[in-house]
């Protein structure tokens, strides 16, 4: 890349050059000291070209880091683990999931990141950017040259997934299978491209590859999963506060029978005291007309 560049200043500056002479030729016979302007032209150029090669020469530098990052080093990993977050974190609880964790504690091997599903079990990820590959898969110039590439690239992943499944699943703690993350989805295409691949690596290695968009898709099956044991346990209670209400409601309506029953038999014993309270009246009412007979009498 940094040859093309280089190649490509020195053409323009060439062409301008080109271009001077040219105007400067043209204008050699109207205008008087021709020669001297020509000479001071080229030294402005001189100075010109000087100047551009030291600004590549201190511009290299930055091109070989680009390189480096690109071609599959420490750095790349880094932003394999800076888009693993960025899609965990968008699409799960917070509770559910740590960046660096220590699934093993017999071990300092630490995964990217190790997400919780709804059963409690771990199911660890590990992210992985091929860059290195998938340039030189590009920069092949035939057909065997790509399929060697794809044969090269196929052993690298097998090795990684084997090395990932045997440092982070554990027996009752992690699920069966570890997630291989691949940050790009033209590295992925890359994958699709390798005959069983992904078959193979999940069959042999117990391991998942996913990139950004499957992985994405994954996790939302396990927040799904983390949303129907919470809508379980909320159901729970409302079965339990319903049925707590109905118990209540059933003792109120006890209550609520007993009291007309309590009542019907005080209504009944008011009309009794009624009854008994007009016959005495009414036997009050024949003394009192027997007294005022008796004393007519008199």
């Amino acid at each position: 890349m940094i040859n093309y560049l280089i190649f490509f200043s020195f053409a323009l500056i060439l062409g301008m050059l080109f271009y001077i002479l040219m105007a400067l030729r043209s204008n050699q016979g109207s205008e008087k000291g021709g020669s001297e302007l020509l000479q001071n032209k080229l030294a402005e150029v001189s100075n010109d070209l000087n100047k551009i090669e030291n600004d590549l020469s201190e511009f290299k530098p930055s091109m070989n880091e680009l390189n480096r990052f690109l071609g599959g080093n420490t750095s790349t990993g880094k932003l394999g683990e800076w888009n693993l977050e960025s899609i965990v974190r968008d699409v799960l609880p917070a509770n559910t999931y740590e960046f660096q964790a220590q699934i093993n504690p017999e071990t300092t091997e630490k995964a990217d990141c190790a997400i919780t599903n709804s059963e409690g079990l771990i199911i660890p990820i590990d992210s992985k950017f091929y860059q290195g590959q998938y340039q030189n898969y590009h920069e092949a110039g035939s057909k065997t040259e790509r399929n060697k590439v794809l044969q090269g690239f196929k052993r690298t992943i097998l090795n990684d997934a084997e090395s990932i499944s045997k440092k982070y699943i554990l027996r009752n703690s992690t699920s069966n299978y570890v997630v291989l993350y691949i940050a790009s989805e033209k590295i992925i295409d890359l994958v699709t491209q390798i005959d069983n691949l992904r078959q193979e690596c999940l069959t042999e290695k117990n391991t998942l590859i996913l990139g950004p968009n499957a992985l994405a898709g994954f996790l939302d099956t396990v927040r799904l999963g983390h949303y129907a044991i919470k809508m379980n346990e909320n159901a729970k209670k409302v079965a339990n506060t319903v049925s707590v209400l109905s118990e209540e409601f059933k003792k109120f309506d006890d209550t609520t029978v007993k009291a007309v029953r309590n009542l019907n038999q005080a209504i009944g014993h008011v009309e009794d005291i009624q009854t008994r309270v007009n016959v005495l009246g009414k036997e009050l009412k024949k003394a009192d007309e027997s007294f005022d007979e008796t004393l007519e009498e008199e």
